[in-house]
């Protein structure tokens, strides 16, 4: 007789084995712990991960340093230089060095300091006719030195820059901040994706 078979049997001398009872405990306690690790681990490491948070702060600051220095002054923000805002779109929609009354840049993605992140648009909307409610794309007019709805047909500058945001990206994230330009009310919207 084997060494092992004195351990295995019980005081009556019968054998034990696993019962469906243990394996069926066992089982459960072995799911429930694999359970929790898929659940949980992800929303763990998710702090450590890139994700739209990052990005909600990056454009947020882009906006607020277009408004508030880039295309304006420190000293009375939200209202936007019209020269420095007009050589920013104009420079950037042509390819050339943007400058905006500031130091030179290659292009709109270095010039709002994100030129190894992300896409960029930003857009000058608002409502220059009293006839039409809502909010427009605009664009200078030099011949008249005004702002006037982009689509009127007498657009000298269009106030946009960077490539066309796509429509169905859900990773896009805006922001928009309410400035004066030229007199008029405008709103500026930033656009990352």
């Amino acid at each position: 007789m084997f060494r092992g078979d004195d351990d295995a049997k019980g005081s009556s001398g019968e054998s034990r084995a696993q019962t469906t009872l243990d394996f069926a405990i066992g089982i459960s306690i072995f799911l429930a712990v694999v359970m929790f690790i898929f659940l949980f681990v992800p929303g763990i490491v998710e702090p450590f991960t890139v994700g739209a948070q990052d990005e909600t702060v990056t454009v947020n600051r882009v906006a607020d340093g277009l408004t508030q220095n880039q295309l304006g002054s420190s000293q009375r923000p939200g209202v936007l230089d019209t020269a420095c805002t007009v050589d920013f779109f104009e420079h950037a929609e042509d390819g050339t060095d943007i400058t905006a009354c500031g130091p030179s840049k290659d292009d709109l993605a270095d010039f709002v300091g994100i030129k190894d992140r992300q896409n960029v648009n930003v857009t000058v909307q608002g409502n220059t006719s009293a006839a039409d409610v809502g909010s427009e794309q605009l664009c200078w007019d030099g011949s008249s030195d005004a702002l006037v709805e982009a689509d009127d047909g007498t657009c000298d500058v269009r106030l946009a820059a960077g490539e066309t945001p796509p429509t169905t990206n859900a990773d896009a994230v805006t922001a928009t901040r309410v400035a004066s330009l030229a007199g008029e009310d405008v709103t500026v919207v930033v656009e990352m994706w």
